[in-house]
């Protein structure tokens, strides 16, 4: 049982998804035990978001493209060596992970192996039970206070939607044309649009929903503008996150901000871990039952492409009415 003083490595590594459900238990532990000294063990581009949160009290990270490489591993060790921790506790399953957790020197590691039975020696559901860990209270993922000013100055006064425009997969995508129709019909309705993403078929897709809008005072294009902080600064200032299955939409949640979810699969709390009070499920009249269907098939944007705009506006003013009541 943890003490006052003692230091955790909680491992986490990647990805955007799986950190911030991670986030979770990093704040529940903290909460348990107020006097641990929590650090995160993570990818070098989540070290800025990871050391904002209050329930973090340090991060060591790694370079994602030096993940791989036996020489740094071993550096990584020597550097949890000199850490001084007493407890590991890994969501992380790998090859690497279960080495570093053998080679760490720490006495009580928390985790789930690979090939390696004991390069743990208690599992995550023991340390669960053992140690009371219970969901935690209120919000759990925040924005840095000088990133919150930053973005209000940016996209200006009053209260706006984010629309996350793109995702890592055509099936999950809704076409440039949709948003355009919703980000026209949000604007009508008194409501700013803020476009956020990043990459080339995001930008593409927010220059056609400018090209369709025409000059407006409206919308914000801030595709390729913004790094992560600034995403959950925006966040946690929408009165309203809309996106397919993508790691924005997920953020949404632990920021405590209303979403609605645009899905190409009948359940997409199975299929992709939505859940939660505040979320609207737009399913596409075409949806199938899991993504692997999707894959293969040669028309698979079409499934988005059939989610109508004006079921999402409803959706969405909905969620805004509740902000504001």
């Amino acid at each position: 049982m943890p003490q006052g003083g003692d230091r955790l490595l909680f491992v986490r590594f990647s990805s955007l998804g799986d950190v911030i459900l991670a986030a979770y238990e990093a704040k529940a532990l903290k909460e348990r035990f107020p006097e641990l000294e929590l650090w995160w063990l993570c990818i070098h581009h989540y070290r800025e978001m990871l050391a904002s949160q209050p329930y973090v009290d340090g991060v060591i990270s790694l370079e994602d493209h030096r993940r791989r490489s036996p020489r740094a591993l071993w550096e990584l060790v020597g550097r949890i060596r000199d850490g001084g921790f007493r407890f590991m506790y890994s969501l992380h399953r790998g090859d690497r992970t279960d080495l570093m957790a053998l080679f760490s020197r720490i006495g009580v590691r928390i985790g789930s192996h690979r090939r390696l039975p004991w390069a743990f020696n208690r599992t995550l559901d023991e340390a669960r039970s053992a140690w009371g860990i219970s969901a935690p209270s209120g919000k759990v993922l925040y924005g840095a206070p000088e990133r919150l000013e930053a973005m209000g100055r940016l996209v200006g006064d009053g209260g706006f939607v984010l629309c996350a425009v793109g995702t890592s997969k055509p099936y999950k995508t809704w076409p440039p044309e949709r948003w355009a129709e919703l980000a026209g019909m949000l604007i009508r309705h008194g409501l700013r649009v803020v476009l956020a993403g990043n990459g080339p078929e995001e930008a593409q897709a927010a220059r056609l929903v400018e090209d369709s809008l025409g000059e407006t005072t409206g919308l914000v294009n801030l595709v390729d503008r913004i790094d992560l902080l600034d995403l959950i600064a925006l966040e946690e200032m929408a009165l309203c996150v809309v996106g397919g299955d993508t790691g924005p939409l997920h953020m949404a949640r632990p920021i405590g901000t209303r979403r609605v979810g645009l899905f190409s699969v009948r359940d997409p709390e199975r299929v992709g871990g939505h859940v939660g009070p505040m979320l609207w499920s737009i399913i596409s009249p075409r949806a199938v039952d899991s993504y692997r269907e999707l894959e293969a098939a040669s028309d698979s944007g079409a499934v988005m492409g059939a989610i109508d705009p004006h079921e999402v506006l409803r959706a969405v003013m909905e969620a805004v009415r509740q902000v504001e009541a």
